[in-house]
């Protein structure tokens, strides 16, 4: 699991407690538990894993692969924004690797680093965003940015981060 996941302390035990006891010995009911932990902390932190290990009776395996067989599940904090990045046939042939290298760059991302180091981007390579007439294609939260360039995608960033300081003024 992630390793940056804060401890028990930091979380809202109770209410994690709770949403666990509701569930108490229904195994059967691990995804909805998961989609409850992840909606209330906003992604589900390893933390909180042993309450539903005791309260459901679910293993930490069981646990594991639930969280890692739906992609909707996200084992560390997310970023204010989400940049999807489309990864389908037409968006790969027209640069959307080099469009994903040069945002991850521009955000100082590792190649598997999914949230920049000051939360304000989560970055999501998806199959197909359904707008191939417009390849290369990202969307920022739900705003659709097509027919891109690396140094396009960049500015679209850019935009975002200047957006936010203005916010913190």
């Amino acid at each position: 699991m992630a390793t940056d996941s804060p401890t028990a302390k930091d979380l809202d035990v109770a209410q994690i407690e709770q949403i666990c006891k509701e569930h108490a010995g229904r195994k059967g009911d691990l995804l909805v538990v998961l989609q409850k932990i992840q909606a209330l902390c906003g992604y589900a932190p390893q933390a909180a894993l042993p309450f539903v290990t005791r309260h459901l009776g679910a293993t930490p395996s069981e646990i594991y692969g639930v969280l890692t067989f739906y992609n909707r599940f996200h084992l560390s904090p997310r970023g204010k924004h989400t940049i999807r990045a489309c990864r389908g046939t037409a968006c790969h042939f027209k640069g959307s690797l080099e469009i994903l290298d040069k945002m991850r760059e521009h955000l100082k991302m590792g190649p598997k680093q999914d949230t920049s180091d000051n939360t304000l981007f989560s970055i999501e390579e998806v199959a197909c965003l359904g707008a191939c007439g417009i390849a290369p294609v990202i969307t920022v939260d739900e705003e659709v940015f097509g027919k891109l360039e690396p140094e396009t995608a960049v500015e679209i960033v850019a935009r975002y981060e200047e957006a936010e300081k203005g916010k913190e003024g």
